[in-house]
């Protein structure tokens, strides 16, 4: 249950991302901000705190990087990328699209036809009246 709970909020969070990376870089300000005032009531300067807190925390951006890796489902992230770079690149080449969107409908019309012909003699049993078998 808790495994499903888990994959559910990562498919919610590839919906949401926004909103998950301003609460991500508010998270990692404050981190830094916590390392920053750690250091300073140690006695370093502010130069100092700051520079030893951003060397805790292992490069802001990275660390971002490897939440973002974990957080999200890449799967369905690069699918979705996927489709809308088709979908930006068919509405840049009009004439390409109107070809492959033809030949899409005459595929997919004659394959209909010629199965509801392949279905209507081959697939289905003819209609028969079963005659009274005579007892012997």
């Amino acid at each position: 249950m808790r495994n499903l709970r888990a994959w559910l909020l990562r498919v919610a969070d590839v919906f949401h991302k926004e909103q998950k990376e301003q609460e991500l870089t508010e998270e990692m300000r404050s981190h830094l901000r916590m390392h920053i005032d750690d250091d300073l009531r140690a006695g370093m300067s502010i130069e100092q705190a700051r520079r030893d807190a951003q060397i805790k925390l292992g490069g802001v951006e990275a660390t971002k990087e490897l939440y973002r890796e974990r957080r999200g489902l890449p799967l369905l992230e690069t699918f979705l990328q996927d489709v809308r770079f088709a979908l930006r690149m068919l509405r840049k080449n009009p004439g390409f699209t109107s070809v492959a969107v033809l030949t899409l409908a005459l595929g997919i019309g004659a394959n209909t036809a010629i199965f509801s012909v392949v279905n209507a003699v081959l697939l289905r049993p003819l209609p028969y009246i079963s005659a009274p078998v005579p007892n012997c």
